[in-house]
């Protein structure tokens, strides 16, 4: 068991005294960076809440107390009880539990250790980062097809992520958001799919980045997310209306603490001289900000959000912000409108790795990963 540092080991029980009053709270348990033992001094803390209350999604809320920041990840208690979708292997298999009302949790994490690495489970898992990649590549080919050729080259390298985490996986190694690209990058030397990092890099743009200029989109990053925020409160009458996973995604990227610890974050990477991950941490986290403003953008309008058309919606409609799709750009490295010829190049270059991994995705699963005995 990682041993915490005393700041935050202070922090967290006074939290979770707090949480074992609450009647619907049946678990609590730490993941992430701090679980495993690769967590930096800007690493936030991430930790599962199990709750007894009748809803049927994961959300999310982002809590600072004592400069510590904290992400109370809530599952509902059936998830852990019967369920245990696949998209919380990896929290339940690396967690270390904090509190356990009813042992559900203790019972569920050891069956996800004994099976997380059997090659059902990994089949599973990998089975629905096709289908998650099957959904952005569409975007791709819709955008183009429309005429927003800067969401078709946004959407093309997006749709690769969820395939590159096949390869994450065939390697055995942890799935992270802010080690993304390093651990793709030893993946693929692991497989000896090199060449496949390397047009990945080339097609999100990431290749040659260089610290300055990840610091320019940190500062873009600001700037969007203030504009967004002041659109937020301003309309906190049509955000109650929305979707429940919409309203609290908004809630949670609309704290100044949601800020604050992704510019810690990103600057801790660019530090440790790693501007890529830097750019993909930024870039992954922005895209999902902007589409659920997007949400609340068009409710305002009475018109409706097409994913497709991300950055076109952000530069058109009669409540658009100019400034946000301004920092936008900037955050996702989209100053330069892309030519039809190189979006096609780059749509059909993904669409050849995705089915490449597609047609080796059991094989290298049964060649490497290696179930515990």
């Amino acid at each position: 068991m990682v041993k915490l540092p005393k700041r935050i080991s202070g922090v967290l029980d006074t939290l979770i005294k707090d949480l074992r009053s609450r009647e619907s709270i049946s678990g609590v348990g730490l993941f992430g960076s701090w679980s495993r033992g690769d967590a930096v001094i800007s690493s936030d803390v991430d930790l599962l809440i199990v709750d007894r209350r009748e809803f049927k999604y994961e959300y999310v809320e982002r809590l600072e107390l004592d400069d510590v920041l904290i992400d109370l990840d809530y599952v509902p208690e059936k998830w852990i009880a019967k369920e245990v979708p696949p998209e919380i292997d990896q929290k339940l298999y690396e967690m270390q539990i904090l509190y356990d009302r009813n042992w559900i949790l203790a019972n569920t994490r050891e069956w996800v250790r004994k099976t997380y690495w059997k090659h059902e489970r990994v089949d599973i898992r990998t089975e629905n980062y096709l289908i998650e990649a099957d959904t952005y590549l569409s975007r791709a080919a819709s955008a183009r097809h429309r005429g927003d050729l800067q969401s078709a080259i946004l959407y093309t390298w997006v749709g690769l992520d969820p395939i590159l985490k096949i390869l994450i996986e065939a390697s055995m190694l942890p799935v992270s958001n802010s080690h993304f690209v390093e651990a793709v990058s030893e993946a693929a030397r692991r497989l000896g799919m090199s060449d496949i990092f390397d047009d990945y890099l080339e097609m999100a743009g990431f290749s040659g980045l260089t610290v300055d200029e990840v610091e320019g989109r940190l500062e873009a990053l600001e700037g969007l997310w203030r504009e967004a925020v002041v659109f937020i409160e301003e309309h906190s009458a049509a955000l109650e209306t929305l979707h429940i996973k919409v309203m609290n995604a908004l809630k949670y990227y609309g704290k100044p603490g949601f800020l604050k610890g992704m510019l810690l974050r990103s600057r801790a990477l660019l530090d440790s001289e790693m501007p890529a991950e830097a750019a993909h941490y930024i870039s992954r986290t922005s895209i999902e900000f902007l589409e659920n403003y997007m949400w609340l953008r068009t409710a305002v309008e009475g018109t409706r959000f097409d994913y497709t058309m991300l950055i076109k919606a952000l530069r058109g409609g009669k409540d658009a912000v100019p400034k946000i799709y301004e920092y936008s750009v900037k955050v996702l490295g989209l100053e330069e409108h892309p030519s039809e010829e190189k979006i096609d190049d780059s749509i059909a270059k993904a669409r050849e790795i995705a089915l490449n991994l597609r047609r080796r995705r059991k094989a290298l699963i049964k060649e490497n990963v290696k179930p515990p005995a």
